[in-house]
């Protein structure tokens, strides 16, 4: 009897269980929050790099420390070398930010909706590898920030400080969301308990 194995179904299941951690809304929100600091005052472009930060360095410490060890880990093909890790992860989303901010001294009254909707894009990015129905909402709440910064234009706000209650509205969002996915991951997925050496015997 030959047995058939859906690749594609396991690769999902696993990266959907990870994603339940919540780690990835808190150190999105963290992200978002910090950021909003450069948005409210443009000084502070520091604040680019430490944001980023908490996806590229933060978020897979915590994962390595607090949800492979409860699941298992998994690697996925995919980049390995550090090199296309720091490419990737750490130049590209500054660059891409760097453009946006870039297009939005161009277009300064469309720079939330710029940001909104890239946001947009990369999450509904994520949610079509994982199929986890929270990046789906996610979206539309990403979307509908981009909407609610162009309001605010509207009211008299200035563009930058629009887009940093913008961020800042979105952290306040998914650091609670993310703490109760990660209660909940860490209620279901108890720590594997440890084998204790003796070394008398």
């Amino acid at each position: 009897m030959v047995f058939s194995i859906d690749m594609r179904r396991i690769k999902r299941q696993s990266y959907q269980i990870i994603r339940q951690d919540g780690l990835s809304d808190i150190c999105a929100g963290l992200m978002l929050g910090i950021m909003a600091i450069f948005f409210f005052e443009f000084r502070y472009s520091v604040t680019l790099i430490v944001g980023c930060a908490m996806q590229t360095i933060v978020l897979p410490i915590c994962r390595k420390k607090f949800t492979y060890p409860r699941v298992g880990y998994v690697k996925f093909p995919g980049r390995a070398d550090k090199k296309s890790l720091i490419v990737w992860d750490i130049a590209v989303p500054l660059i891409v930010v760097g453009l946006i901010i870039c297009a939005g001294i161009w277009v300064r009254p469309l720079l939330p909706l710029c940001l909104g909707a890239f946001l947009a894009g990369l999450s509904l990015a994520g949610a079509r590898i994982t199929g986890y129905v929270l990046d789906y909402i996610l979206v539309g709440v990403l979307l509908a920030s981009g909407l609610i910064g162009l309001l605010l234009i509207q009211l008299g706000y200035a563009p930058g400080l629009a887009t940093a209650y913008q961020f800042w509205g979105l952290s306040s969002i998914l650091i609670p969301v993310g703490l109760v996915q990660l209660i909940r991951f860490l209620r279901k997925y108890p720590e594997p308990i440890k084998e204790a050496k003796n070394d008398n015997v």
